[in-house]
């Protein structure tokens, strides 16, 4: 994968510094909700519990990175950078629509995301198009996310990946672990992961400034509790989601 211009990223010296980056930034997309889905019962709408759902899977695709990099398991490592670019394009998407609120209730109804139209009302949000429109905010998105899926879909990249050539010939590693490779030659790799986790926090951050903060959440629990009704039907949260 090649590195774009608009990327600012402190050069680490080792792999192990930048895999312990990646996990700090995991750590703050996983406290993210801490300072908004507050204080314990308060109630969540269907787009939020979405939001959750792009915080659960970015920690999940972080955790299996980090592991799958330590193993030297290149191929799979590779193709969890589409899917966090992808959680984050869905995030993004939901900046597209006419009525988040009513695009949440699609999605946690089971409606499938590209059912999800812009405010046009008929462009639909597919993965093309959302790669496209979110590549404007973050020039690097699309040639990243075309690089990673090569690794996702059987793709002659997974071949040519893993040839050696020797004086003798071509050399076909069928093993999916590299146990030779070096340490610098995952640099690249971890830094992409890295600046996806980021754009991910980012858009997650943006999302969450516009739900309703603690305060407004306290009230209407102290409304609702004083009304006599009794929380249920999966509508609440506690302050902190444990993630694992």
């Amino acid at each position: 994968m090649r590195e774009t211009m608009d990327i600012q990223l402190e050069d680490l010296p080792n792999l192990a510094d930048r895999l312990e980056r990646v996990r700090g930034m995991a750590l703050e997309v996983e406290r993210l909700p801490d300072e908004t889905y507050a204080p314990i019962g308060s109630f969540l709408a269907p787009v939020e519990w979405f939001s959750l759902a792009a915080v659960v899977k970015t920690t999940s695709n972080a955790h299996a990175f980090g592991l799958l990099v330590e193993s030297r398991n290149t191929i799979a490592a590779s193709a969890l950078i589409r899917m966090q670019i992808e959680t984050a394009m869905r995030m993004f998407g939901l900046t597209l629509v006419e009525d988040v609120e009513e695009a949440g209730a699609m999605l946690m109804n089971g409606e499938k995301y590209s059912a999800l139209r812009m405010r046009d009302g008929r462009t639909r949000l597919v993965d093309k198009l959302l790669h496209q429109e979110l590549a404007k905010l973050y020039a690097w998105v699309s040639e990243a996310y075309e690089d990673a899926s090569a690794f996702v879909h059987l793709d002659r990249v997974n071949i040519g990946f893993k040839v050696t050539w020797l004086d003798s010939g071509g050399y076909y590693n069928l093993n999916g672990i590299d146990r030779n490779r070096p340490d610098e030659q995952y640099h690249h790799l971890v830094d992409t992961f890295y600046i996806a986790l980021r754009m991910t926090r980012d858009l997650l951050r943006d999302f969450l400034q516009t739900r309703p903060q603690p305060a407004e959440r306290q009230a209407a629990l102290e409304k609702f509790r004083a009304e006599g009704r009794t929380l249920g039907g999966g509508q609440v949260t506690s302050v902190r989601p444990t993630i694992g």
